[in-house]
């Protein structure tokens, strides 16, 4: 008796729990097996916790239980709620794979806006099917409101008929209904109106959509375009959200009215209740409660038409919100998206600068190296100075088609840009673009370079600088009338080479022909003082001659031709004060003023010492005309002597 008593008191408390888990176990079931939403994850925790507390509890009953049909009881019961413990937890662990896959679905802005793109289910030609539904009707509204207008006004004329107070206000209750018609009818249009916007940005939205996989690499044309798209979507996005703004406002104060409305419709049953009363008994035959009674009647009656159209324009201020949100949500997640895929072609497209990166660092090494390595060994002077402006040309060139190939990628569109901005410079900058065009021909053709002497329109100098636009000389001869520097810097446009003579005296060779003239005496003899000045003419230009020769193989091996031959010669004429024999040399273009000085001062010399030889000068003669009474003056032939009168 001892030991049973406390036994079957542990069958009893193992019992009622039993019974206590079945109680909770039969509405699990019943709520697993209905076809309800499902539980909430903290509720299925709740259950997971409270489940394996009763597991527990009843494991340990089963381990203490003595009776062999009891404890075959209570374990088919225990492994009922481990059965319903591990149905729970594999829901439990669906559950989070599910919403894992949720999370990584609203994780990628593109996925998110295709799920908002499918609960899209309006058209544009739906919206344009409504918007005339309701133009049709609004103009029969309309033409109604405008009937109950007139109606209205000629009842308002002649208010002296009995009844027409109580028509007055009945057809002003009427048409402050159409009004509230209108306006529901207007706010419907509008709705319809942003449900069509709605179902186009959607369209554009899923147009987008297809081509983003499209897009084969990022380019700059691209990214300002993108930036530019994220700047408008801004703007838009504030429009939007006024847009929405207004839609909330107008909504709570139509809200307001129907609630006010439904509310006065309420009061006004009150109101007909209480009248309706009064009309019994004492109060039957009592003519203002009556007219009272009519005129609240016909209040509700026009309040009772007018809700309907308030809830409709409710209902038309919650749709065009709606669309309005849905509108703002894909505008958002297409800016989201674009903002992402924006980024990721940045940073590829920075990634793809680093090419043009080397290559300009390639070039600019490049540049270093020719322009101030070997350059120097190759060139000197002027050679040396023009070498490395060609260079820098050639160089900044190639950096300009590296970035235009790599920055640009359609290079048509860029050399259809670059030819229409050509012409319109040429036309607007013709004198700009024909000396860059000299500059060209200059340095193509190899006539003219830095240290030559030019003379153009009478102007002569030697170059010192050739750029794109202009050529600078340093001016020679001018008003010191010997070939000698005045120290004066002229700058011409390059077009000169098109428009100008221009004479080169250093061109093919430096060695130009130049002569001295020398008049004797008509007494000197001929043959002597020709052979006296041949043999100074040999001896003074015998190494400038000999230089000529050797440099005017160059000339010959360019064009082919011989251009002189290079021998001192002497020209004799019969001049009018005596003969002139001119003396032809060839000197360096530097260098024209010496040889004629060392000539003047051999031929003075020699003459010294032909006193026989003399120099030619004009004289003028006094000579009397015995047939005239007056002197006259003539040109004297007699030379070496004074003049004679």
């Amino acid at each position: 008796m001892d030991v049973s008593l406390p036994l079957r008191g542990r069958h009893l408390c193992a019992l009622l729990i039993a019974a206590l888990a079945a109680a909770c176990l039969v509405p699990a079931a019943r709520a697993a097996a209905a076809p309800a939403a499902p539980a909430t994850p903290a509720r299925d925790d709740e259950r997971i916790t409270r489940l394996t507390e009763q597991i527990k509890a009843l494991q340990s009953v089963v381990d203490g239980a003595k009776n062999d049909n009891e404890k075959r009881r209570l374990e088919a019961n225990l492994e009922q709620f481990k059965r319903e413990l591990t149905i729970l937890t594999e829901r439990q662990n669906i559950e989070e794979q599910q919403r894992g896959l949720a999370e990584d679905l609203t994780a990628n802005p593109l996925d998110t806006l295709r799920e908002k793109l499918r609960a899209v289910d309006r058209s544009v030609e739906e919206g344009e099917t409504r918007l005339k539904e309701i133009g049709a009707q609004r103009k029969k509204v309309a033409a109604e409101r405008e009937t109950l207008d007139a109606q209205l006004k000629s009842a308002a004329r002649d208010t002296t008929k009995q009844g027409n107070t109580v028509r007055v206000a009945e057809l002003e209750e009427a048409l402050f209904t159409k009004n509230e018609e209108l306006r529901a009818l207007a706010l419907q249009r509008e709705a319809a109106e942003q449900e069509i916007e709605l179902a186009r940005e959607a369209d554009r939205l899923r147009a987008v959509l297809k081509t983003v996989d499209s897009v084969s690499k990022p380019t700059l044309r691209g990214l300002f375009e993108g930036f530019a798209k994220l700047r408008d979507d801004r703007k838009a996005d504030l429009q939007v959200s006024a847009l929405a703004g207004n839609l909330d406002q107008n909504l709570k104060i139509s809200q307001n009215s129907l609630e006010l409305s439904q509310l006065k419709l309420a009061k006004f049953d009150e109101e007909l209740a209480l009248l309706e009363r009064q009309t019994g008994g004492l109060f039957r035959n009592n003519p203002e409660v009556d007219r009272l009674l009519a005129a609240q009647r016909s209040q509700k009656k026009a309040l009772v038409e007018r809700v309907p159209h308030i809830a409709a324009q409710v209902d038309a201020l919650r749709r065009a919100q709606q669309a309005v949100a849905q509108r703002r949500d894909l505008t958002a997640l297409d800016a989201s998206g674009r903002r992402d895929s924006l980024e990721a072609q940045k940073e590829i497209y920075l990634l793809r600068l680093r090419w043009p990166g080397i290559c300009l660092a390639l070039l600019l090494g490049l540049y270093i190296v020719v322009g101030w390595v070997w350059l120097p060994r190759t060139r000197k002077n002027e050679a040396l100075f023009l070498a490395r402006r060609l260079s820098r040309y050639l160089h900044f060139l190639a950096a300009v088609g590296i970035c235009a190939g790599f920055l640009f990628d359609d290079l048509s569109m860029v050399a259809a840009t670059f030819g229409v901005v050509s012409a319109a410079l040429v036309i607007s900058l013709k004198d700009v673009c024909t000396s860059l065009f000299g500059w060209f021909v200059t340095m193509v053709s190899g006539k003219m370079s830095i240290g030559d002497r030019l003379e153009i329109d009478g102007v002569k100098g030697d170059i010192i600088d050739i750029d794109l636009l202009r050529t600078t000389l340093l001016e020679v001869n001018a008003w010191l009338g010997a070939d000698q520097t005045t120290g004066r810097v002229i700058s011409m446009p390059n077009n000169f080479i098109f428009t100008k003579k221009v004479f080169n005296y250093s061109h093919g060779h430096p060695y130009i022909w130049n002569k001295i003239e020398v008049t004797m005496t008509f007494t000197s003899p001929a043959a002597e003082t020709e052979a006296m000045l041949m043999k100074i003419l040999e001896e003074e230009t015998r190494t400038n001659f000999a230089e000529a020769r050797v440099a005017a193989s160059a000339m010959r091996k360019r064009y082919g031709v011989e251009d002189a031959i290079y021998e001192p010669r002497i020209r004799v004429r019969v001049g009018e004060s005596g003969v002139v024999y001119g003396l032809y040399f060839v000197t360096h273009y530097r260098d024209a003023s010496s040889p004629r000085s060392r000539l003047a001062r051999r031929i003075l010399a020699e003459l010294e010492k032909r006193p026989h030889i003399q120099l030619a000068f004009q004289t003028i003669q006094l000579v009397d005309d015995p047939q005239t009474s007056h002197k006259e003056q003539l040109p004297s032939a007699i030379y070496g002597a004074k003049p004679a009168v």
